[in-house]
């Protein structure tokens, strides 16, 4: 028996097998030949002898329950588990098929479906493992499976204490390590990772006489897509297949002219150009061609995105979106993103290649004499199983190093440098960063801030109800609306008349626009960043009055995109008081008679604080923002406490500078020039060389995830042919599948 069948046998909880994915894809007989040239790499789950349970004075009453599930960020909530029992084991775990209603993405339960379920199952035991990159749903249904096994044993005649019967720990299963030889590694499986493995098949197919190709994949995560299952804004110039379709045959925009509103915005004050120019004029002539490579191989993107109320309308056009409203309900989007997936995925294993999940590299392999990378060292971050992967040439996409607070402190700038709230991502822990960098690899704006466009308090409130809007669905995450009055403190602090200072007390921009893109390219987008890791947001007892009795109004608000919702306009708010004292004991928010109190609990110098608030009443009075141009409407005196601040999280996305790279996209060792042979990276690793650390990521929309699609597309070709022409490709046998031509 070859060793995936061994896997498949010991019930291992690790990659979906290409078996049961070709199966489930492409409907494809004897998928087994897709795994020929690299079969078993797939890391193995845990392999615990099941536990049949009895033997601890445990009984369970036989037969089903339910729960309704843990709300949690990201509108995922509610999501209902049922679980089968006999009298001693669990038996069996379920979530409904149809997840539209409990907030879920397709990628991310089906990786909780396929390993988490069955390592509890396996294991009889809640103390497993989660799934990377599917923390949060992870944790709500260990969560569910707890409160229905507590059921299942009270109806049993156990009493409470029997359920640490589930608690145990769980042995590892490595062994001995292993050594996998392939043409090209991709280090990380976010939508630019998968476009380089697929093109990267594509080119060496081209190059090698349709032969099957020598082409792996890793992720230290259990689903594939990355941060980019979530975000679909990508930003492109002139893609053909648009300009014909949507724009008479003519160009969107002139190119020289977007170039040169490009290079004004990465222009400092003292004249440096902060990005890389030859860089960006590879990405204005490259990118509408991934756009155009996007839909040839299944992705659809509707109308183009009108952005014209953004630099003065020269993005209009510019960004391509798989959510417009020719695509229809935000549903459909994200059935198509999961298909997506899926069907090149099938395309690329199809043609050879190979992919492993819940796989960590964590070092090169590296010839110092010839400045070749030759590999990585990699790890199952289930069963700690070691991997030494040969490769002639690495694409290193994973992610940046949000997650790594070493480098955090020692690459941000100090200004924004720190531990910021995450999006609940794990999977960047800047561990091929840091080997990066020891092989002396170069860095380019690796000093900019993270991405920040997201708001919210330190810790969830979980207080109050959770309350659904089905007539309304959130546009980027696909859900209902949902609304709880757990969100009234971050609501209370991100309004237009709020008074937002960081932690020397002073204000740092117009709290009308705090998140929201500038008027101009000059301007501030989203500048919450410049604070750090948190903010402080004042209101008064007025103003907390003021919106119990008749509810928030229409004064702008951030509503989080990390919260659950935003309470309705115009609700009066009774509750308020108790929302207030309960935020308080949180640690959270706090309240002071007087400035000078209100200073002291919060760790403000007290006269810089009274000096703030001073200076902005007295432009309340002159009915004129000078310092940052709030609008007159927005400015309301803060004359009589007491006072409030609540403290706002800068909630991080990942980073995204990281290594310089040529327009070949070949990392550059720290003299800037010299390649490192058979070294790519891709995405938020090096989207510093398009950028300036002094106007942050956002004046150009969707540039995050137009680099990441772009920068994987060419890095996967380029590489292929530097492994064509430095050593020629290795000799695979086996039989090309025909995958069905829906699936791509």
């Amino acid at each position: 028996m070859d060793k995936e069948n061994q896997n498949i046998a010991k019930g291992a909880t690790s990659s979906l097998s290409r078996r049961s994915f070709l199966s489930e894809v492409a409907g494809i007989a004897g998928a087994a030949a897709i795994g020929a040239s690299l079969a078993g790499c797939a890391p193995q789950g845990k392999t615990p002898t099941a536990n049949t349970g009895g033997g601890d004075g445990i009984t369970m009453k036989p037969g089903t329950y339910s729960t309704e599930g843990h709300p949690g960020a990201w509108q995922i909530w509610n999501l209902p588990v049922t679980i089968t029992v006999n009298e001693t084991a669990l038996l069996k775990i379920e979530v409904p098929e149809y997840r539209f209603d409990h907030g879920e993405t397709e990628v991310v339960l089906e990786s909780v479906k396929e390993k988490l379920f069955p390592r509890i199952i396996e294991s009889q035991s809640l103390d497993v493992d989660v799934v990377a990159g599917a923390t949060m749903s992870s944790m709500s249904v260990l969560q569910s499976v707890e409160d229905c096994l507590k059921e299942a044993l009270a109806a049993g005649g156990s009493d409470e204490s029997a359920i640490d019967h589930f608690h145990r720990d769980v042995e590892f299963g490595a062994g001995e390590p292993e050594t996998i030889d392939t043409d090209l590694l991709i280090v990380g499986m976010s939508t630019g990772g998968m476009i380089a493995m697929c093109n990267a098949a594509e080119t060496i197919m081209s190059l090698n006489g349709d032969k099957r190709v020598s082409v792996l994949a890793i992720d230290k995560a259990g689903k594939y897509g990355g941060r980019s299952a979530l975000t679909h804004e990508a930003q492109s110039v002139n893609p053909k297949r648009y300009i014909e379709t949507h724009n008479n045959g003519e160009p969107f925009i002139d190119p020289a002219a977007y170039k040169k509103m490009w290079i004004e915005s990465v222009t400092d004050a003292e004249g440096n150009v902060r990005a890389k120019e030859d860089v960006i004029d590879m990405f204005i002539e490259k990118s509408g061609d991934t756009i155009d490579w996007l839909v040839e191989h299944g992705w659809h993107y509707g109308t183009m995105h009108s952005l014209s109320d953004v630099a003065g309308g020269l993005l209009e056009f510019n960004t391509a979106l798989s959510s417009n409203i020719d695509m229809g309900t935000y549903e459909d989007r994200r059935t198509m993103l999961d298909g997506y997936y899926k069907g090149i995925l099938a395309k690329s294993c199809a043609q050879g290649a190979d992919y492993m999940l819940e796989t960590e590299a964590y070092d090169f392999i590296y010839d110092e004499a010839t400045s070749t990378v030759k590999g990585v060292k990699a790890r199952s971050v289930v069963t700690g199983q070691e991997y030494t992967i040969n490769a002639k040439a690495v694409i290193m996409g994973c992610g940046g190093f949000g997650n790594n607070p070493e480098l955090m402190d020692s690459l941000l700038d100090p200004r924004w440098s720190g531990i910021h709230k995450n999006l609940g991502f794990g999977t960047d822990t800047g561990l091929m960063m840091q080997a990066a960098l020891n092989i002396g690899a170069g860095t380019w704006n690796a000093d900019m801030s993270p991405i920040i466009m997201h708001l919210g308090l330190p810790r969830y409130l979980n207080k109050y109800e959770i309350n659904q809007d089905e007539s309304k669905l959130v546009g980027r995450t696909g859900r209902y609306a949902t609304w709880t009055l757990d969100d009234v403190p971050l609501g209370l602090g991100l309004r237009g008349d709020s008074i937002a200072i960081d932690t020397a007390g002073k204000r740092f921009g117009n709290e009308a626009t705090l998140m929201s893109f500038a008027p101009d390219i000059k301007g501030q987008s989203f500048n919450s960043y410049i604070t750090g890791p948190y903010f402080y947001s004042l209101f008064t007892q007025s103003q907390a009055d003021e919106i119990s009795a008749n509810g928030f109004t229409t004064i702008p608000r951030w509503e989080g995109y990390v919260s659950r919702g935003g309470v309705p306009d115009e609700l009066p708010i009774p509750e308020m008081n108790d929302i207030l004292a309960y935020t308080m004991e949180a640690d959270m928010m706090w309240k002071g008679d007087t400035l000078a109190d209100l200073a002291a609990q919060i760790g403000v110098e007290a006269a810089a604080l009274e000096t703030t608030v001073a200076d902005y009443n007295a432009a309340c009075a002159a009915g004129e923002d000078t310092a940052f141009g709030k609008a007159p409407e927005f400015m309301v005196a803060y004359d009589d406490g007491p006072f409030y601040a609540v403290k706002i999280m800068n909630v991080a996305f990942s980073t995204i500078g990281g290594l310089d790279v040529d327009p070949d996209i070949r990392v550059l060792k720290d003299d800037h020039t010299t390649p490192i042979n058979g070294l790519y990276a891709i995405g938020n690793d090096s989207g510093g060389v398009l950028l300036t650390p002094e106007n942050n990521y956002t004046v150009f929309p969707g540039i995050a995830q137009g680099w990441n699609q772009t920068s994987g597309r060419l890095a996967g070709e380029n590489a292929a042919r530097y492994i064509g022409d430095a050593y020629g490709f290795a000799e695979v046998t086996g039989v090309l599948m025909e995958i069905d031509s829906h699936t791509v």
